[in-house]
C-alpha cells in the first residue's frame, strides 16, 4: 500500500521532501514576497490537529496564527499564572530532525539574546514530543499594521528604528544576525515600544555555529527588504545585511512602500542588484533631507559605503532626534530641534531605559557606572512613570547598591521595595517580577533559603531556562553549595553558550574552587565574542598569573591591551609593577582618579596607596588617610552591605599603623558576612584573592606585624582550601607577604593547597 502523500499544513498542497528541505514551495514564495500569514483563528481546532486544551503546564486559550513550521497559541502557564505566547512545532514535520532542529535553532537563538527590545523567550522544550517553545506575548500591534494608515511622521519613525537599531546591535555584539528585518517582524506594545521578533532565519556568527546550514544561492530573507548580497544568495550573513535592513525599515515606514517592488520574485531581484531605491523625498515631500541621507546611506549597494554597525544608525538617528548634524549629511544638518519637540515621551523614555540597560550590562557592579544607570532611570521615569521594567531595572541597582556595599543605609533597601512595588503594581511580567523578588530576598534580606526557593519556582515552570537556573546557582554558591552550583552554571552555559554574564560567572565560580584551567578555557572563549571587553581582557590575565607565578609575562600581556575609559587595565598594571619593584614604572601606569565619591573613590584611593607606598611615594599616606574619611561614614551600620568598606578600611589602619582598630574592623567584617550565610564575600575578606584585587584579613594580620605571624599562619591553614579564600599566587607576590616567607610555615601551608579544591559531591 502506498504512503499518503504529506500536505501543507498551511495551504494543503502536496509536500515533496526533496524540494525545499520538505518545507512548501507555494508558501515560502509567498513569505519571501512579503504576503501576510493566514488570518488568525479563534477556537476549534488547530493547524496541528490538537485541540485548544492542555499540554503540560499550559492552556491553549485561542489560535494566533500559523506559519510553515507551526501554530502560535495565546495560551496561559499554570504555574506561573501569565498569558504566554506558545509556538507548537506541526507534529508532521516534527518526525523529521533536521525540521525539529530548525525549530529549536531559532528559540535558542532568541533566548540567548535577553533584551528589552527584543521578545522573550520563556521556556522550550517537547509538549507529548513535539518541539515547542513560550515567549513574550506581546499585546498590540506591528509596523506592518502601523502602515496601514500611512507614510509615519519622521520623529516618530526615526525613534521606532533607532529602537530597533538597538536591539539588533545587540544581536550583533552576540554574535546573531537577523536577516529578516521588515514591518511585521517587529511589534508594538500596547505603549507602541517595538520589540524584534521571528529569528527564524537569523545567523549563528558564533564559534559554536554549525556549519554549512545555509547553502550558497539559496535565497534568505523577505526580498522587498533584502540587501544585494542576499539577493545574491551570499550565505555568510554578515551584519551589513542589517545594516541594509534597518534602512530598508526606515524607507518603509517614512514612503510607506518598501525600497523594491516587482511583480514577481525576479523583478524584485533584479532591482536590488541594478537600481538605486527612489529617494524618499521624490514619494513624501516633506521627509527631512538628514534622515533621507541616514536611510540612504543604509541602503548603499556595497556593505562597506553602509554604517559599519547598528550602534552608529542607532546614534545617527540620535542625533538627527536631538537635532545635531548627522553625519551622513554633512555640517550644514543643523535646524532639526523641533523634531525632538515633537517625539512621544514614552519613546523617548523606553530609549532612555535601554541605554541604562546596556551601561549596566557592560559595566555591571561598579559605583560610578550604577550612578550614571540610576541617574538614566530616573529620567526615563519623569518621562513615562509607568514603565514597569524601568522600575525593575531601579529596584536591582538599588539592590545592588546596598549589597555590595556602595550605600548600605536600609534607605536604599526600602527605595529597592518602592520600586519592586512600582512594577507589580504597573503589571510587570510575571518572570521578571519572580526574578526581582528572588534578588530583593538573596542581595536585600540576604534570605538564602527564601531566594533558591523562589528561584526554585522559576526552574519548576521554567525547566529549560537558562536565566532561571543561573540565578539558582548563584543562590547555591552564596550559600557554599558549590556542588549545587557547579552542576547549575554548567547546564545554564549548555542551555546559553552565548550568555556572558552565565559564562562568566561559570569561570569565577571555577575560578573560586582554583579551577584556574576550567575558567581560562571559558574566559578565552568569551574572549572570541567580545574581543574589547577589558574587565575581561584583565581578569584572563589575572588568571593565567595565578596558573604561572611569573610577573614579567603577566605585564607584557597587560601592555598588549588597549587603554580603557575606566582604567581597569592601568590599574593592573600599577599594581603589579609595584609588586616587582619597578617603582618609576609603577607611578606612570596610576591612573587618574575618577570616581567622584564614597566606596568607589575610596577603592582607587586604596590603590593609589597600595602602589604608591610599594614604590617608596610618601604621597600614599595622605591618600590613605582621604581614603578612611571617605570610609569611616559608610560603616556605621551593622549589616553585611558594610563589610566590604569596613575590610577597606582595616586595610588602611594597618597601613597606617593601627593595628588594633584594623584587626577589630577586619574581624567584624568576616563576621557581618559569615553571621548571613555568605560564603562566597565571607571567604574573600577572610582570605587573599588575587583576582579581585581587594584585601582582606590575611593582608591586614601581614600588615600588623610579627606580633600576628601565628595567628596569620593559624588563618592561613584554616583557609588554604576553602573555597573562594586563596590564591596562593598572591601569597607568594605580593610584598605586603614578604616579612612572613621567611617562616618555613609559609611554604609548608602553600604545599598543601589543592588545585583545584576538591567540593562535596
Amino acid at each position: 500500500m502506498p504512503s499518503p502523500v504529506p500536505s501543507c499544513p498551511t495551504c494543503a498542497a502536496p509536500l515533496d521532501p526533496r524540494v525545499l528541505g520538505g518545507l512548501c514551495p507555494r508558501c515560502v514564495s509567498g513569505w519571501m514576497l512579503g504576503d501576510s500569514p493566514p488570518a488568525p483563528l479563534v477556537g476549534g481546532g488547530s493547524a496541528s490537529g490538537l485541540p485548544l486544551s492542555r499540554l503540560g503546564d499550559y492552556e491553549l486559550l485561542a489560535e494566533l496564527g500559523r506559519g510553515g513550521m507551526g501554530v502560535v497559541y495565546r495560551a496561559r502557564q499554570g504555574s506561573l499564572d501569565r498569558i504566554v505566547a506558545l509556538k507548537l512545532m506541526h507534529p508532521a514535520l516534527a518526525a523529521e530532525p533536521e525540521h525539529a532542529a530548525r525549530f529549536l535553532r531559532e528559540a535558542r537563538l532568541a533566548a540567548s539574546l535577553r533584551h528589552p527590545g527584543i521578545v522573550a523567550i520563556y521556556d522550550l522544550g517537547r509538549l507529548d514530543g513535539v518541539p515547542f517553545f513560550t515567549m513574550e506575548l506581546v499585546e498590540g500591534s506591528s509596523l506592518d499594521a502601523l502602515l496601514g494608515d500611512g507614510p509615519v511622521a519622521a520623529a516618530r519613525a526615526a525613534e521606532l528604528v533607532m529602537i530597533v537599531a538597538q536591539s539588533v546591535a545587540h544581536a550583533h555584539e552576540r554574535g546573531v544576525v537577523h536577516r529578516d528585518l521588515k514591518p511585521s517582524n517587529v511589534l508594538l506594545d500596547l505603549e507602541g515600544r517595538p520589540l524584534l521578533a521571528d529569528f527564524g532565519l537569523a545567523k549563528d556568527l558564533s564559534a559554536r555555529a554549525p556549519r554549512g546550514a545555509t547553502q550558497p544561492g539559496f535565497l534568505i530573507g523577505t526580498p522587498a527588504h533584502m540587501a544585494p548580497e542576499q539577493a545574491a544568495g551570499d550565505p555568510s550573513g554578515q551584519p551589513a545585511v542589517d545594516i541594509y535592513g534597518l534602512g530598508a525599515l526606515l524607507y518603509h515606514l517614512l514612503t510607506g512602500c518598501a525600497p523594491h517592488s516587482g511583480a514577481t520574485l525576479e523583478a524584485v531581484l533584479r532591482q536590488i542588484a541594478e537600481e538605486t531605491p527612489l529617494a524618499p523625498r521624490t514619494l513624501v515631500a516633506d521627509v527631512p533631507p538628514p534622515i533621507e541621507a541616514i536611510v540612504l546611506r543604509c541602503l548603499a549597494k556595497h556593505p562597506a559605503d553602509r554604517y559599519a554597525s547598528a550602534r552608529e544608525v542607532a546614534a545617527e538617528l540620535e542625533r538627527f532626534l536631538s537635532g545635531q548634524p548627522v553625519l551622513a549629511f554633512g555640517p550644514s544638518g543643523v535646524g532639526q530641534t523641533f523634531f525632538l519637540e515633537a517625539a512621544s515621551p514614552r519613546l523617548r523614555a523606553y530609549d532612555l531605559f535601554l541605554r541604562a540597560q546596556r551601561h549596566y550590562d557592560d559595566r555591571g557592579l561598579v559605583a560610578d557606572a550604577m550612578a550614571e544607570v540610576e541617574s538614566l532611570l530616573q529620567d526615563a521615569l519623569r518621562l513615562d512613570p509607568r514603565l514597569a521594567r524601568a522600575h525593575l531595572l531601579l529596584c536591582e541597582i538599588h539592590l545592588a547598591h546596598y549589597f555590595v556595599g556602595y550605600d548600605p543605609d536600609p534607605a536604599r533597601l526600602r527605595a529597592a521595595e518602592v520600586a519592586l512595588a512600582a512594577a507589580e503594581a504597573l503589571g510587570a511580567e510575571a518572570t521578571e517580577l519572580l526574578r526581582m523578588r528572588g534578588f530583593f530576598l538573596y542581595w536585600g534580606r540576604r534570605d538564602h533559603a527564601a531566594a533558591a526557593r523562589t528561584f526554585e519556582q522559576s526552574v519548576r515552570a521554567m525547566p529549560n531556562s537558562a536565566d532561571a537556573i543561573y540565578n539558582l546557582a548563584l543562590v547555591h554558591r552564596r550559600a557554599g553549595r558549590w556542588s549545587e552550583a557547579l552542576a547549575g552554571f554548567s547546564r545554564a552555559q549548555s542551555l546559553d553558550q552565548r550568555n556572558p554574564r552565565i559564562a562568566r560567572e561559570t569561570g569565577y565560580t571555577l575560578e573560586m574552587i582554583r579551577d584556574y584551567a576550567g575558567a581560562l578555557k571559558i574566559f578565552h572563549v568569551q574572549q572570541l565574542l567580545a574581543p574589547v571587553d577589558p574587565a575581561l581582557q584583565t581578569l584572563t590575565v589575572a588568571t593565567e598569573l595565578c596558573v604561572h607565578g611569573d610577573l614579567d609575562r603577566t605585564l607584557a600581556a597587560l601592555a598588549a591591551l588597549p587603554a580603557d575609559p575606566d582604567g581597569i587595565v592601568a590599574k593592573w598594571r600599577a599594581l603589579f609593577e609595584s609588586w616587582r619593584g619597578c617603582a618609576t614604572a609603577a607611578l606612570a601606569a596610576l591612573p587618574p582618579l575618577l570616581a567622584r565619591s564614597g566606596v568607589g573613590l575610596a577603592e582607587e584611593l586604596l590603590l593609589q596607596a597600595r602602589v604608591r607606598r610599594h614604590a617608596g611615594d610618601p604621597a600614599w599616606r595622605p591618600l590613605a588617610e582621604r581614603a578612611c574619611t571617605e570610609l569611616r561614614p559608610l560603616i556605621v551600620s551593622e549589616h553585611a552591605g558594610a563589610a566590604v568598606p569596613m575590610m577597606m578600611l582595616a586595610t588602611l589602619e594597618a597601613m597606617l599603623g593601627d593595628s588594633a582598630s584594623a584587626l577589630a574592623h577586619a574581624d567584624r567584617a568576616v563576621e557581618l558576612r559569615y553571621s548571613g550565610g555568605d560564603h562566597v564575600l565571607g571567604a574573600v575578606l577572610a582570605g587573599a584573592r588575587l583576582i579581585l584585587r581587594e584585601p582582606g584579613r590575611l593582608a591586614v594580620l601581614a600588615l600588623a606585624g610579627p606580633a600576628h605571624a601565628d595567628r596569620f599562619f593559624a588563618e592561613l591553614a584554616h583557609l588554604v582550601n576553602l573555597p573562594s579564600a586563596l590564591d596562593p599566587a598572591l601569597l607568594r607576590l605580593d610584598p605586603v607577604f614578604a616579612p612572613l616567607r621567611a617562616d618555613p610555615r609559609f611554604a609548608a601551608v602553600l604545599a598543601t593547597a589543592q588545585t583545584p579544591i576538591s567540593v562535596p559531591a
